[in-house]
């Protein structure tokens, strides 16, 4: 026999109660700019040229007195050695050894911030004057940068 009522016959859509659900990336249209759902704006750089600069490529840094500039560091010792030698003595928020942007080799200093003083200051009386390899580092509070940019950090700290 043939069977009865429409041939596609689907079966009714549920009832949806509730807060709104976030928009999924592939329904059309996409909620405005703005709407919880929206997951950014849908043209990049519309704020002006200051959406278009390069992200700020220095390291994080930790509150005034958490910052330590460390000298003398031997030229193999990459970002994750220092953050490692500094760890003991607290939270490391950043660890970064300079490197020559046209060599690669390290400058042989870097900077490290803790997220707190304390522990900068017991990294300074610990690694001030500690040996790795045939290098004695020297570890000191990071001075706040009051010169023009592009001047070497050797500069700006003794």
């Amino acid at each position: 026999p043939p069977p009865s009522g429409p041939p596609h016959q689907y079966p009714p859509m549920p009832q949806i109660s509730g807060p709104p659900q976030p928009h999924h990336p592939y329904m059309y249209p996409p909620p405005p700019f703005g709407h919880p759902g929206a997951a950014h704006p849908p043209f990049p750089f519309q704020g002006g040229r200051d959406d278009m600069r390069a992200p700020d490529p220095r390291p994080r840094e930790g509150p005034a007195g958490a910052n330590l500039f460390i000298y003398h560091l031997p030229h193999d010792f990459t970002d994750a050695d220092l953050a490692s030698a500094f760890n003991p003595f607290g939270n490391v928020i950043s660890a970064k050894v300079y490197v020559d942007r046209y060599t690669g080799e390290s400058k042989g200093f870097g900077f490290v911030s803790y997220d707190s003083v304390i522990s900068a200051e017991s990294a300074i009386e610990q690694m001030n004057g500690f040996q790795i390899g045939n290098k004695r580092l020297k570890v000191q509070h990071k001075r706040v940068n009051n010169t023009p940019s592009g001047q070497s950090p050797t500069n700006v700290h003794e």
